[in-house]
């Protein structure tokens, strides 16, 4: 699915906005020279009909990535923060410049698929009540990649995660529930707990009225707060399998540092959409299933192609119990 270098020229910042409906493109990125090139060529395709304007942000890559950005897309407005404020951080310095009534957030390492914004677009547009969209991950050859969404925290998922339910049953429905459910079509659309945030839609109210993303958190977990929050505003986030994506997060698992903020914005989320006992119960039960884990790890067998997350090896396992500290109060409150 890699795309050519022709397409949509976005909007420049001199430029007037046109009447009626478009979308601001914000690209926030870390180190990211090896994947925006790419990923600004497949969203010149992305947008269809609709006028939009692509916003890069940079949180401080501190290596090429800025020049590599205005290279790739001489049209879109390149945004140095001069520093790491976290992924929250970045998208309000995006959405603070962004013009249209529509915010399309893309992770650089996102490559959509032709007309996929403007799916998502339509979607959302189709019911002003869905307030945040998403679309369908697919792997390179085209295969299901289920990523695409998440079923909701709470006490219960934190309950099969401690008792090896969740790794014992992966994607079930009942005993891993935070896991998506493949789709049955392509054109399925489908209402949801939590859009991933790597290609996500919000329309400029449902972010107004929520805040947007809680820059309380650094990275991880502020996509699934941020579909909360709207969620009991009324809002119904929704998923349509016309917007075919493709994400490389690293399938079989991440360095210990960014297990630490994976589990730190899990905590977080916990503790800020649980009742305080409930809240504490259920991290006490994330914890449990870390040492489960650390201590039974040589024992299991991952598979993740059924639970569609990446899985840690049995050293970082052991690692994040070690490091336990660090992320079981969560991010504080800002």
């Amino acid at each position: 699915m890699r795309p050519d270098l022709s397409g949509t020229t976005f909007l420049g910042a001199d430029a007037p906005v046109p009447e009626g409906e478009g979308v601001s493109i914000i690209v926030l990125t870390y180190r990211s020279a090896r994947y925006i090139g790419d990923c600004v060529a497949a969203l010149r395709h992305a947008a269809g009909r609709y006028p939009a304007e692509l916003i890069i942000v940079d949180n401080d890559s501190g290596d090429e990535t800025p020049d590599v950005a205005r290279a790739a897309a001489p049209d879109a407005r390149v945004i140095e923060t001069g520093h790491n404020g976290g992924f929250a951080h970045g998208c309000h310095a995006g959405a603070e410049r962004a013009r249209f009534p529509w915010l399309m957030f893309v992770n650089p390492d996102t490559v959509p698929a032709p007309g996929s914004v403007e799916a998502l677009l339509d979607c959302a547009r189709s019911d002003p009540a869905i307030g945040i969209a998403g679309g369908r991950c697919v792997g390179r050859d085209g295969s299901a990649d289920p990523r695409s969404w998440w079923g909701r925290p709470g006490l219960w998922p934190a309950f099969c995660f401690a008792f090896m339910l969740s790794s014992v049953f992966p994607g079930n429905r009942i005993f891993d529930p935070e896991s998506p459910r493949p789709w049955t079509g392509e054109d399925q659309v489908r209402r949801v707990p939590v859009v991933t945030g790597g290609f996500m839609l919000v329309s400029r109210r449902a972010w107004d009225e929520t805040g947007g993303f809680d820059k309380g958190f650094f990275m991880y977990a502020e996509d699934a707060d941020l579909c909360l929050r709207a969620a009991a505003r009324g809002y119904r986030p929704t998923v349509t399998g016309r917007g075919v994506y493709q994400h490389d997060v690293g399938g079989s698992s991440s360095s210990i540092g960014k297990l630490v903020l994976l589990f730190t914005g899990k905590a977080t989320l916990l503790r800020r959409h649980l009742p305080p006992g409930l809240a504490q119960a259920a991290v006490g039960l994330l914890a449990l299933g870390v040492l489960a884990r650390a201590t039974l790890s040589r024992l299991l067998s991952a598979r993740p192609e059924r639970q569609g997350r990446a899985t840690a090896r049995g050293e970082d396992w052991r690692r994040l119990w070690a490091a336990r500290r660090e992320w079981l109060p969560g991010w504080p409150r800002r």
